[in-house]
């Protein structure tokens, strides 16, 4: 009688009990590879998890189930389900090794484990809107196109420019339409930047951050202000993958059947100026690469 015993690692242990059962399985025949791959009796497998005698009859596996199921397909075995307590041998051995309280200390330790360390994570969202909020109070009071938004409404104007006025009013000599702050045009960029910007949030879609600012702010137009802002960040380019229909596989060119039908130019620009010209547009065939300059202007 053999005895073999190994400790998960860190991926092992977040699998599920069918996959962990499984892998009992596969590395019991990895370890004693050479005596079961020799034999030509039938392998006995006792196992505490019923739902694995219908495993070789799965017809939807996993591409981890599908790995171990190439490997199980070398033998010639029986899973034979025996619950735990008429298995008796298995858990003595099991509780032998348990005893050592070192092991189940560091067992213990790693379920609990630190992701995100506090010096990595920003804390100060509110403070950031609340500074943000007063700045474009500020900027509000001062700026010359709320001005004169704010004496069309104090002139009992029902509408100015595009806008209609009836949601709109005037708190503190801060302009406001249906309670929302209105954001002058010169703070739409600096505003996005401390939304969507911070490591807090890291870097939303445009869903999400129109719904941040529809919380607190208004100006005209904003979801199309936000939609360029986002298409041009930089980190939203590098990370995120784009949908975009516009950009398909490369086709490669058709094959010229005569010489000169197709042809591809190009121009060299800022030459020096020579003889009144500054400029030579190049013209090759296609199919025999023949090619002409043309000096131009």
């Amino acid at each position: 009688m053999t005895f073999y015993s190994k400790s998960m690692i860190f991926a092992e242990i977040n699998y599920h009990i069918y996959d962990k059962k499984l892998l009992v399985i596969i590395q019991c025949f990895e370890h004693w590879w050479l005596e079961l791959k020799c034999t030509e009796l039938l392998i006995q497998m006792f196992i505490d998890h019923q739902t694995l005698k219908i495993f070789m009859k799965n017809k939807q596996l996993s591409r981890r189930q599908v790995n171990y199921l190439n490997i199980l397909s070398k033998f010639n075995f029986q899973i034979i389900f025996r619950s735990g307590k008429t298995n008796t041998k298995v858990d003595a051995l099991i509780r032998m090794l348990l005893t050592n309280v070192s092991e189940l200390t560091q067992r213990l330790e790693d379920r609990f484990q630190t992701i995100l360390i506090l010096d990595r994570v920003d804390v100060l969202p509110v403070e950031l809107k609340a500074n943000l909020y007063q700045r474009v109070c500020m900027i509000n009071q001062t700026d010359e196109f709320c001005s004169e938004y704010k004496q069309a409404i104090n002139e009992n104007k029902l509408k100015f420019h595009i806008t209609k006025l009836k949601n709109c009013k005037i708190i503190d000599d801060v302009l406001f339409r249906k309670d929302l702050l209105w954001v002058s045009e010169n703070m739409h960029t600096k505003l996005l930047q401390e939304v969507h910007d911070q490591s807090s949030i890291s870097h939303l879609d445009n869903k999400w951050i129109i719904n941040l600012v529809q919380r607190f702010y208004y100006w005209s137009d904003h979801q199309v202000t936000i939609w360029w802002y986002i298409w041009n960040c930089h980190a939203c380019q590098r990370s995120k993958v784009s949908r975009n229909s516009i950009n398909e596989l490369h086709h490669s060119l058709s094959i010229s059947q005569k010489r000169w039908k197709d042809i591809v130019m190009n121009f060299i620009i800022k030459l020096l100026l020579s003889e009144d010209y500054n400029v030579i547009c190049i013209i090759i065939c296609h199919l025999i690469k023949e090619r002409h300059y043309v000096f131009c202007h």
